[in-house]
């Protein structure tokens, strides 16, 4: 078996939590059954080499676990190329869309650092001269080799005075040669198609658009829009110009609006203070909601302190559901029983 020439971690004895009737408390290995499971529990024992390893020797099986621990582990290490080359994979072994990249969070084998940092500006819902002015204060106040990531997924309503500031800083940004990364322009897009498709459209919203198509490179939709330009105002349009265009990224989710304790970072020897706090959430409510989607890993010589503070919060009588958590925590949760205890919405769903 892949990784057999490493020692595997110790399979000290666990609590397997059964419901029906009551709780049925028995103690058992917590010995791996499957390639699966040896690929969590490594994982969870600092192993993540070894695990990856198994993780891709195992793949032709075609069991999507193993290929969703692997997505989970390149997203947590933040390996965009090796995460773009498994989705690839997938969609051809699955015939279905793959997950889209996301990066996790940071991990000890993360690799080298990013040179440059990111500064994010989110807009508001309607895209006025006070949005603007937020917009070129944010690309003025970062620096000009950093990244700077503008989200346009809010924005319902563009004012003429907003389009035009925007309009202006979009143009300098690119002028400058700045690093733009955009999110939710497709809504934005989408907006201003339907305000110029009006009879009164204005000039000012044309130019936003064919602004963007600019700043995303996407040359043949500027083309188009500019003949259309000039022939409804009866103007020269603004010409085409070779700049690098704009990433696009998947806007980050709306983080939930509910009462969920939400942990982040590691939970092991060294970093039980996440356990402190579950037990604090715990006792001041009836429902416990723990959002894991945040945490890294749950180290193996941490899940047994774990389960206690599961079972202490169902011996008193809560209810318990673990959301968010990556593929590689909900395999440990499964080997270890805890899908037996507590309600589980991990990160994949299937």
């Amino acid at each position: 078996m892949p990784g057999s020439e490493e020692e595997s971690p110790p399979t000290e004895p666990i609590l397997d939590i059964r419901t029906g009737g009551g709780i049925v408390v028995e103690e058992t290995s917590g010995a791996p059954q499957s390639p699966v499971d040896e690929a969590a529990i490594l994982y969870a024992s600092g192993q993540p080499e070894t695990a990856e390893r198994l993780l891709t020797n195992i793949l032709p099986k075609s069991d999507r676990r193993a290929w969703h621990m692997l997505f989970d582990l390149y997203a947590l290490q933040n390996r965009e190329k090796d995460f773009e080359r498994l989705a690839l994979a997938y969609a051809m072994r699955f015939e279905t869309s793959p997950p889209v990249w996301q990066p996790m969070g940071e991990s000890p084998a993360a690799g080298k650092p990013q040179q440059s940092q990111t500064a994010s500006l989110e807009l508001p819902g309607l895209l006025d001269k006070n949005a603007a002015a937020t917009l070129r204060e944010g690309i003025a106040a970062t620096a000009k080799d950093d990244v700077v990531q503008i989200d346009f997924s809010r924005i319902a309503m563009v004012d003429e005075a907003g389009a035009d500031e925007c309009v202006g800083i979009l143009s300098a940004a690119r002028k400058a040669k700045r690093k733009l990364r955009v999110s939710g322009v497709d809504q934005l897009i989408a907006l201003l198609q339907d305000l110029n498709r009006a009879t009164h459209s204005r000039s000012v919203h044309w130019l936003l658009l064919l602004e963007l198509y600019q700043t995303l490179g996407l040359q043949e939709n500027f083309e188009n829009l500019a003949v259309d330009y000039a022939v409804h105002f009866e103007v020269s349009p603004p010409s085409w110009s070779e700049v690098r265009a704009a990433e696009v990224v998947q806007a980050a989710p709306a983080e939930p609006q509910d009462d969920a304790l939400r942990l982040s970072g590691e939970i092991g020897p060294g970093h039980d203070g996440a356990l402190q706090q579950f037990v604090s959430h715990a006792a001041i409510h009836d429902e416990v909601l723990v959002d894991l989607s945040r945490v890294t890993r749950i180290d193996y010589a941490s899940i047994g302190q774990f389960i206690s503070v599961l079972m202490q919060g169902l011996g008193s009588g809560k209810t318990i559901i673990l959301r968010g958590h990556n593929a590689l925590i909900h395999e440990l949760f499964r080997v270890m029983g805890i899908d037996q205890l507590v309600q589980l919405i991990p990160h994949h769903p299937d």
